[in-house]
């Protein structure tokens, strides 16, 4: 469905616009600092140094212009401001205000308030806003009156330097803004490639807080502390996906590589329990895959020596344990019988945590183990040390 004049799609927009400004706020405000969405405007910023007002006016249209000199947007924001000032709800001596849109504008009384602090500009500005407030049009006359009254010329005038227009030409529209906001995140190195990924989990949240606020009937304020702690939680659950090992058809393996491995000492250490090619084949693969993802997880994964020696001491532990038990219990049975006993229990199904995360595929603990078994430090046959030995010699 083509969107229409009629259609709600630019409203939505503008409200998913006031989120991101929000989201822009909360990026970077000190910390104690809360932001309104929809509260006592569209997007409050209140800290220790005090609030900033904000009005939002998006647009998808290319022939909008928002702010314009005898538009809505500009009187109406005028308007409401100076009421909040004139009624105490604000105290402007500790207040800033913005105006805020995604289009550029021309030349225009809002580009004229820009930064309009000095008495003559503020002087300027009021003459340039009763020029353009000369027979109003009735869409803006009550709000041209209200604004231009002479009783509120003081907050007016007040009010016009405390004020600054932010358009296009200062990364207003969206894609833009993003980027703005990202570089307040200050996300470390590794997880800026999923930087547009983590600002839309932190807008989400900002959504369903507001959303948790509003069904309350409740006003959306949303403390910045709050904010720092969902993106910590954020980058960490990104940083344990980061650790966890791929599936195994991602590794893929040929059976070159798997033949160029079968001389290895834990390959001999299997033919001493099995004749099954078939274990073997896969054991090796595990093996193989293991030592691949030890190599990425040690670069991309933030997965320390400590942590590979800590994953290893805790699988030679458990082998130790299921090693003694299962030769006392088997004493009477025929040693390949028990060491092939020990290799299924030691291997199949299980998944050591590493560097305090689970893990999801067998292949890395079990590759561990193939890798501690080529090293002589475990072993499935009961008397695996001196049968391997003397084969290594006569190889």
């Amino acid at each position: 469905m083509p969107v229409t004049t009629h259609s709600a799609a630019g409203t939505a927009a503008g409200f998913s616009y006031q989120f991101e400004r929000a989201l822009y706020w909360l990026a970077q405000s000190p910390a104690g600092a809360v932001i309104g969405v929809e509260t006592e405007d569209d997007v409050v910023v209140r800290s220790a140094s005090g609030s900033l007002f904000e009005q939002d006016k998006h647009s998808i249209r290319s022939d909008a212009h928002p702010f314009g000199d005898r538009s809505k947007d500009l009187w109406n924001t005028l308007s409401i401001w100076l009421e909040a000032v004139d009624k105490k709800q604000i105290a402007i001596e500790s207040a800033h205000f913005l105006m805020v849109t995604n289009k550029l504008l021309p030349k225009c009384v809002a580009k004229q308030i820009d930064g309009a602090t000095s008495e003559p500009r503020v002087t300027a500005c009021i003459k340039a806003l009763q020029k353009a407030g000369e027979k109003p049009p009735a869409h803006i006359k009550l709000l041209v009156k209200s604004v231009l009254c002479a009783d509120s010329r003081d907050t007016l005038r007040a009010l016009i330097a405390k004020i600054n227009v932010v358009d296009s030409s200062k990364a207003t529209s969206t894609p833009q803004l993003r980027q703005k906001t990202i570089s307040h995140l200050q996300l470390p190195d590794w997880c800026l490639s999923s930087a547009d990924s983590i600002a839309d989990e932190l807008l989400g949240w900002l959504h369903k807080t507001a959303m948790d606020s509003w069904c309350q009937k409740q006003p959306a304020w949303i403390q910045r502390d709050h904010f720092i702690n969902q993106l910590h939680a954020i980058v960490d659950r990104r940083k344990r996906q980061i650790r966890r090992e791929r599936a195994e058809h991602l590794i893929p393996i040929t059976d070159d590589i798997v033949g160029n491995e079968k001389g290895r000492p834990f390959v001999k250490q299997l033919y001493l329990v099995t004749e099954d090619d078939a274990i073997v084949d896969t054991s090796i693969r595990e093996f193989i895959r293991c030592n691949i993802e030890k190599i990425r997880l040690s670069k991309e994964g933030n997965v320390t020596d400590e942590d590979w020696t800590t994953f290893e001491s805790m699988l030679l532990s458990r082998w130790d344990k299921i090693r003694s038990r299962v030769v006392r219990m088997r004493s009477e049975s025929a040693e390949e019988v028990v060491g092939f006993e020990i290799f299924t229990e030691t291997t199949e199904d299980y998944r050591e945590k590493l560097a305090g995360t689970d893990t999801e595929q067998v292949y890395l603990t079990s590759g561990t183990y193939h890798r501690l078994a080529d090293l002589l430090r475990v072993g499935w046959h009961p008397r695996y040390v001196d049968i391997i030995g003397e084969l290594l010699k006569t190889s």
